[in-house]
């Protein structure tokens, strides 16, 4: 028994040996797990990743896959000394895998980090893109799905440099903001991961799209006639421009409440100046009104804004003429006559010794006749040229409408004694 004992020692004792000698010989730790990785840039063929550094690490084992399990063909590897490191040749609009493994310098690896899914950025083309709805604050944009994009990159403002981001999840979008606007829109393809991370596809699409246009305001006539003739049918308006009209439609009455004429015209042929209506309608014996609303283009379709308040107007009356009421003294006054104008309240006559300014009013009536005995509170004088206009004017609900202000005529009489 007692040798058995001595030999259990012995043994004992060299079982100790060895585990001394092991731990005498063990290699250092194998290096730490790979810890922060991220994608940090995307073409729509490579991705970029980066990690935080491994210390003692001088390389990495990347490998990267289209399935988390990282196998099958598609499973491919590098080693890299590089951080961030750019992985190319991908596909389009792919989701991959990715892991990272640090690598000591004796080559001793170490845990590979968690999976990390990465994107590519689709190429295909935005198309399609078209407006499909517009109320008064909102704009709803729609356009066809692309292959593989999971999401829509939407840039859309008043202005370039009032451009804001958001993100689809459907091939549609509503845009909410001001009314009687007109928003420019910018549609890309996009790729997103689980982190949010955007891959956004070069190709967009491009629109202008536009609420519902506001109603229109500040309806005016400018003047009527040629350059030469009063007669001529052609009456020019103005009125406040909406900002987010295609186009304009307005409508004419004549002074019986039917309808004279109907027409529409883009927002690009209203000039600074107005517009010019040509129509042998229009006629120097009536009162007209007119009413304009804008619309904008949903599709084919034109949605209109609300109509504007009717502004009344007449043309110059018909057979303007005047003559002396004594032929022997002004003192008497110059007796000026004219065509009445259906639909006329009163007349309002106005003088002035200059064509290009300096109206007085002369006086209002409602006859279709008028003497004028002074200019500004001055007796008219022999010798002297005067100018004058004759201009209708229409109440409705206590509002004054004028007709025509641009057209003057002008007389002078040199008035002789004769002695007998």
């Amino acid at each position: 028994m007692k040798s058995l004992v001595k030999f259990s020692k012995v043994w004992m004792l060299a079982l100790l040996c060895v585990l001394f000698l092991g731990v005498g010989m063990k290699a250092e730790a194998a290096p730490g797990r790979v810890e922060g990785l991220e994608q940090t840039n995307y073409d729509t063929g490579a991705v970029e990743i980066g990690w935080k550094d491994v210390s003692g690490s001088p390389k990495y084992l990347v490998e990267y896959c289209e399935n988390n399990s990282f196998t099958g063909s598609s499973l491919k590897a590098g080693e890299t000394n590089r951080n961030p490191v750019t992985i190319t040749g991908l596909a389009p609009g792919t989701t991959y895998w990715v892991r990272v493994t640090a690598i000591d310098a004796d080559g001793v690896k170490g845990t590979p980090s968690e999976a990390y899914d990465v994107v590519t950025a689709p190429v295909d083309k935005i198309t399609n893109l078209r407006q499909t709805k517009a109320e008064k604050k909102k704009v709803k944009l729609e356009w066809s799905p692309v292959q593989k994009a999971d999401a829509y990159l939407v840039y859309y403002g008043k202005s370039a440099t009032s451009m804001k981001k958001a993100v689809a999840a459907t091939p549609s979008y509503i845009i909410s903001g001001a009314a009687d606007s007109a928003y420019i829109a910018y549609v890309y393809p996009m790729k997103k991961n689980s982190h949010n991370f955007e891959a956004v596809g070069p190709n967009k699409a491009y629109l202008v799209a536009s609420t519902l246009p506001k109603k229109i305001a500040k309806v005016k006539m400018l003047e009527s006639g040629s350059s030469s003739n009063p007669k001529a049918g052609i009456v020019a308006f103005s009125w406040g421009q909406s900002k987010a009209a295609d186009g304009y439609e307005y409508e004419i009455y004549g002074n019986n409440g039917k309808k004279i004429l109907k027409k529409s015209i883009t927002a690009s042929q209203y000039s600074t100046r107005g517009i010019l209506v040509n129509s042998g309608k229009l006629k120097n014996t009536q009162f007209m009104k007119i009413r304009v609303h804008a619309y904008t283009k949903v599709g084919n379709a034109k949605k209109y804004g609300p109509w504007s308040d009717a502004c009344y107007f007449a043309k110059l009356p018909n057979n303007i003429k005047q003559a002396p009421v004594d032929n022997k003294t002004l003192a008497a006054g110059v007796k000026v006559t004219w065509s009445k104008i259906t639909g006329a309240s009163n007349y309002t006559i106005y003088i002035s010794r200059r064509s290009s300014g300096g109206w007085k009013k002369a006086g209002t009536t409602k006859s279709n006749s008028f003497v004028i005995k002074k200019c500004g509170g001055a007796a008219l004088q022999t010798g002297v040229t005067y100018y004058y206009k004759v201009v209708a004017n229409k109440k409705v609900k206590g509002k004054t409408y004028s007709g025509d202000k641009t057209w003057y005529k002008s007389f002078g009489y040199v008035m002789k004694t004769y002695y007998y």
